[in-house]
């Protein structure tokens, strides 16, 4: 009987090495410089489209940053970078939330990387 444990356990072992990330790549690295001090309107967000994240900050400092970037394979390169969490498009433009530009928007939402601050 412990034989047969022993070999559906290292099938499985064997099994889950050789099969393909469905997440992609193992490690992302992301290269985001910190804004600058200007706020920028929605009109000069040239890097996609305008985001409403429920969360803004350095990715030093939100809670749960480190977490979601090591779960996602994703290195930054400057943890004072600005992302932004729980984002999702602007309709209408209205926000009742944090209205951000953001170069890396890759996430679908969950984190995006490399915000600045915008006016509506």
């Amino acid at each position: 009987m412990m034989f047969f444990k022993a070999a559906v356990v290292s099938t499985f072992a064997i099994l889950a090495t050789a099969a393909p990330n469905p997440w992609g790549p193992g490690t992302v690295t992301v290269t985001a410089t910190a804004p600058g001090p200007t706020v920028t309107t929605i009109s000069q967000c040239n890097t996609g489209g305008a985001q409403c994240c429920n969360n803004v900050g350095a990715a030093n400092a939100l809670p749960g940053v480190s977490a979601i970037l090591g779960l996602l394979g994703i290195v930054i390169q400057d943890l004072s970078v600005v992302v932004g969490l729980g984002c999702a498009d602007i309709l209408g433009g209205s926000c009742n939330q944090q209205p951000v530009c953001c170069t890396d928007n890759h996430f679908n939402g969950l984190i995006n990387i490399g915000c600045s601050p915008i006016s509506l």
